[in-house]
């Protein structure tokens, strides 16, 4: 996989498909200012004007919105995979690229989230000598 996601803020927050084991981040929706854009009374939907977001364990950059936390359709809406966050939690560190949507969190062509890995880009990868039944 090779995009880059780049945060003014923090230029090494990471790469998709990379895994982060941090448990706050930058609010992605806000740019970390805690309201929203177009009304400034307004606290952001996704921190609850915090401008940071928990996501306890592991996590990767959200493929769908490429971790801006906007909805790739709707600017003004939040993600529907990530909520705003622009990360979203995964359950392992053995990943491996989406063979459906090839890493992008796209279904080919709709604009919607793939469904097999729900827009997140990565799938739990096989472990090496597994057997799988055919």
């Amino acid at each position: 996989m090779d995009w880059k996601t780049f945060d003014r803020r923090n230029p090494k927050m990471g790469q998709k498909g990379e895994i982060l084991a941090k448990d706050v981040y930058r609010c992605a929706f806000c740019r970390g200012k805690g309201v929203v854009s177009y009304n400034k009374k307004l606290n952001c939907p996704a921190c609850s004007g915090t401008a940071a977001v928990r996501v306890p364990g592991l996590a990767v950059i959200c493929a769908y919105c490429n971790g801006s936390g906007r909805a790739p359709l709707n600017k003004s809406a939040t993600c529907i995979v990530c909520r705003g966050h622009g990360v979203v939690p995964i359950e392992s560190k053995d990943l491996a690229g989406c063979p459906a949507c090839k890493g992008s969190g796209r279904a080919g062509g709709t604009g919607l989230h793939c469904l097999i890995c729900k827009g997140k880009g990565v799938i739990a990868g096989k472990k090496a000598g597994a057997v799988t039944a055919d």
